[in-house]
């Protein structure tokens, strides 16, 4: 028997080696443990805890390693306790408890239908309410979250994140499904014993080893190496918590350092500009923007955006949270998004040489128990991403945000064919040329927009707040008069990082005038 607690968010699960294996797709399969039903978590988690049975996975013996487990064992079970609590009152409170939920389902641009039984059986467990295929597909995300006993972070003596790391784990686990995009694509599976999926299981251990709690050059992208960043480039000391906006730039820092294969650009206005990432030749990218959509809660005038993001082929999800609380956005049924709670305590997962890893070894970045939460209790400060591998992928992105915006939805996102201003004030600095728009996208761009008359390509955008008030297609300044190259002019801090210079506008006060941690 394996005994793990990584089946649900904070609960207990116990399977033995058979029910490990699920099946994804003819031939293939994905070793996932099984998550208990909700009802029987506090059950389960107290005769755990009173018989002292901890999790035991690939540990070191000793009392030191069990009593750290019997630790977070507890630590996790309350949380569990708390979030199930108040939930369960808020619903309340806002009369949700009798509200029948959708039966339409998205999870990263994925869509299920949930059956009339399934809206209607409240006796079914916490997982058997969802499509199976849904829940297949959830669990496929890679989940990170708190860990501990792992190696200090220099120069302080944290060996946990607990308390201050939830950003940074939900922007872990937002780069970890792009990465997951990039290595293996969208609908994916293997069996971990079959010698024919060697390939896709060293590519899976691959993309969870970037974020293994460690100073290895293979950990790129680890608690240690963005702790560090922060300290280096955002002026964070190690356990202060970091914001949206610093955490989406330490992203960007740590892929450029390394050198990594997937090109990370982020925006704080919602402008992508589409030289800036083509300047060369197009690489697979990542477009994180980051957006604030109201003052203490999200502007209802932005739920639609939010919900149609996640419907996306691009999308990669979203790192946001509610008030105090960071959380990673993977999909939405009705008006409530589902989502993955960092807040869980595990062991750091023991680096190994050999690669050697066995399906119980990463359980813990796995979970096939989704939690939802209203829209009205979402942080207004949040980071959109956006995978795109091709170019074609690029575009396509660009025309369904375009044809948003035409239908007179608040999105965003907005793109413009040249060079930020930073980058078109750099380039005239080192070259004396004029930035514009010859890249390799424009090309591309003009037969899109001469095939699809329906698509307006904007030139140029006003802001405020991240928000876009205007887009203008080309024909559309011609017939009007008006100008529409883009003006540098913001009432917001403007950060282009694809081009990695930073201005300021505005107040140029920097991030924390307007990006709220969490």
């Amino acid at each position: 028997m394996v005994t793990t607690d990584s089946g649900a968010q904070g609960h207990p699960a116990t399977t033995d080696r058979g029910s490990l294996e699920r099946k994804h797709g003819e031939g293939n399969t994905l070793s996932r443990n099984t998550g208990c039903p909700a009802e029987s978590a506090k059950a389960e988690a107290v005769e755990a805890i009173s018989s002292n049975s901890i999790s035991s996975v690939k540990r070191p013996s000793g009392s030191g390693s069990d009593l750290a487990e019997l630790t977070n064992h507890v630590v996790n079970t309350l949380r569990e306790w708390y979030v199930l609590a108040s939930d369960s009152i808020a619903n309340i409170l806002e009369g949700r408890i009798m509200q029948q939920p959708s039966k339409d389902i998205w999870l990263l641009g994925k869509h299920y239908e949930a059956t009339a039984a399934q809206q209607h059986d409240s006796a079914q467990g916490w997982t058997e309410s969802y499509p199976p295929g849904f829940i297949e597909d959830f669990s496929h995300l890679i989940w990170c979250t708190y860990r501990s006993h792992y190696p200090p972070i220099a120069p302080s003596a944290f060996t946990t994140d607990a308390g201050w790391g939830c950003m940074l784990r939900a922007g872990q686990t937002l780069l970890a499904q792009a990465l997951q995009l990039h290595s293996l694509g969208r609908d994916w599976g293997f069996s971990w014993e079959s010698s024919r999926d060697e390939d896709r299981r060293r590519q899976y251990v691959g993309i969870i080893k970037q974020f293994f709690d460690d100073y290895t050059s293979t950990s790129i992208f680890s608690i240690h190496h963005m702790a560090s960043a922060g300290r280096q480039f955002e002026g964070k000391d190690i356990g202060q918590w970091f914001g949206p906006h610093g955490t989406a730039r330490i992203i960007h820092k740590l892929a450029r350092e390394a050198n990594h294969e997937l090109n990370v650009y982020t925006t704080t206005d919602g402008v992508v500009y589409l030289a800036d990432i083509c300047a060369d030749e197009f690489r697979p990218t990542l477009i994180l923007v980051t957006s604030m959509l109201g003052i203490d809660r999200v502007n209802p005038v932005y739920y639609p955006f939010i919900q149609v993001s996640l419907t996306l082929p691009q999308s990669v999800g979203i790192a946001g949270g509610k008030p105090s609380s960071a959380l990673y956005f993977s999909g939405f049924q009705g008006d409530e998004l589902f989502y993955l709670d960092p807040h869980y305590t595990r062991q750091a997962v023991v680096h190994r040489s050999d690669d050697a890893y066995t399906a119980a070894d990463l359980a813990t970045y796995s979970c096939n128990s989704p939690r939802r939460i209203p829209l009205s209790r979402l942080d207004p400060c949040m980071v959109f991403g956006y995978y795109c591998g091709t170019l074609d992928t690029l575009i396509d992105l660009r025309s369904r945000i375009d044809l948003l915006a035409d239908d007179g939805m608040k999105t965003l996102v907005a793109f413009d064919n040249g060079h930020s201003p930073e980058a078109a004030a750099k380039a005239a600095l080192a070259t004396a040329t004029t930035a514009g728009t010859d890249n390799c996208i424009g090309s591309s761009i003009e037969s899109e927009n001469s095939s699809r008359n329906t698509i307006a390509i904007p030139k140029g955008m006003n802001s405020h707040a991240g928000a876009p008030l205007m887009l203008l297609s080309q024909s559309d300044s011609e017939s009007s008069g008006v100008n529409v190259a883009s003006s540098p002019e913001s009432s917001v801090e403007h950060r282009s990082e694809g081009s990695d210079i930073v201005l300021e506008g505005g107040s140029g006060s920097g991030e924390e005038d307007w990006v709220t941690d969490l």
